[in-house]
């Protein structure tokens, strides 16, 4: 978890912001799920919400914040770690699996 926290603060998202928690848990899931493909609003989502003891439709939110905010403020870096340029805001799952990709690929 700790490689999660040091990409996305990288990406200017700190702890001040609720999705903080919420995507790096999404990332954790999304990393430990392998090769099986994931559903967020089935798979990320909901177990998210009950641990923070929150709603999926929160969850969301949240993590849609963390996306905007990072597209915003530090587009260089997301790029930088999708390997790629982006032409579009990524969307919450975009993001989500581009972050896991990128910590995989550096272990």
């Amino acid at each position: 978890m700790r490689e999660i926290f040091k990409v996305i603060r990288q990406m200017g998202i700190t702890a001040k912001y609720r999705g903080y928690y919420f995507v790096a848990e999404a990332i954790e899931i999304a990393i430990h799920s392998g090769d099986t493909p994931i559903m967020i609003t089935k798979d990320i989502y909901p177990p998210i919400a009950s641990k923070y003891k929150s709603t999926a439709k929160s969850v969301e939110r949240a993590i849609r914040t963390v996306v905007e905010i990072c597209w915003l403020n530090h587009r260089d870096k997301m790029e930088e770690i999708a390997g790629y340029e982006l032409d579009y805001k990524p969307t919450n799952s975009e993001f989500v699996d581009i972050v896991a990709y990128y910590i995989q690929e550096q272990k």
